[in-house]
């Protein structure tokens, strides 16, 4: 409750000082899957049924855990700031990608409010995960995302032998990928072309969070039953 008071006031404030106000929010896309489970079609390869020679392909997918099937608001998706999908517990979705960059962020909604920005400030109730994502044509890619069951490093793709990734969302190979996605189902929103806005300027790759691997060895050494929750 205190975060929402806080974000409405942010609100009032704003509007009254500047009149430009954008609100992200996923009003009526946030149901989690303890609400709406995800009910699509079983995991299937796109194979030849998309434009490999001009576009890249993206998958999405989360796998199932207590954690998440409990979810009431599950988290949303945005790449160059433009709401894409809520990703629920067993769900995924793919895309196809125009090469270059894209800017992936994760906010976590509440009552499907999650942030606002203006052109000078940035405000969000719980940003989950920012990384930069480059893709070129003829090529897959997988994020995956889990808040309590990282990959083994074996598996996270590398970019110059660096784990791409932030926090729960994270590039995979795809052979981990293959192994979990069949459990998975469709999720409503995806299946589309998505238009790239080119690289970032060098003031916006400052803002960016540094790509990082999570390691719970340390604290699961304490408590075999430590969870890394990301709200």
């Amino acid at each position: 409750m205190t975060k929402i008071i806080k974000f409405l006031t942010a609100i009032f404030v704003l509007v009254t000082l500047t009149g430009c106000l954008q609100i992200y929010q996923s009003i009526g896309h946030n149901f989690g899957a303890y609400i709406s489970s995800t009910s699509g079609k079983e995991y299937e390869q796109v194979a030849n049924r998309w434009d490999y020679e001009n576009k890249a392909l993206l998958y999405v997918y989360r796998p199932n855990s207590e954690w998440a099937a409990d979810e009431i608001e599950a988290p949303t998706f945005y790449m160059d700031n433009e709401r894409i999908f809520n990703i629920k517990a067993n769900g995924y979705t793919w895309f196809e990608l125009e090469p270059g960059e894209y800017e992936i962020i994760m906010r976590r909604p509440l009552f499907g409010l999650e942030g606002i920005a203006t052109e000078s400030f940035e405000f969000d109730l719980k940003r989950i995960a920012q990384l930069n994502l480059a893709v070129e044509a003829d090529k897959v890619y997988f994020l995956r995302y889990s808040e309590i069951d990282p990959p083994d490093e074996a598996f996270q793709k590398l970019d110059k032998d660096i784990p791409l990734g932030d926090g729960p969302l994270m590039l995979v190979s795809k052979d981990l990928a293959h192994q979990e996605m069949p459990q998975t189902r469709m999720l409503s929103e995806g299946g589309r072309v998505i238009k790239s806005q080119g690289p970032l300027s060098e003031d916006e790759l400052e803002e960016v969070f540094d790509s990082r691997v999570i390691d719970l060895d340390a604290e699961a050494q304490e408590d075999e039953n430590t969870m890394q929750w990301w709200w």
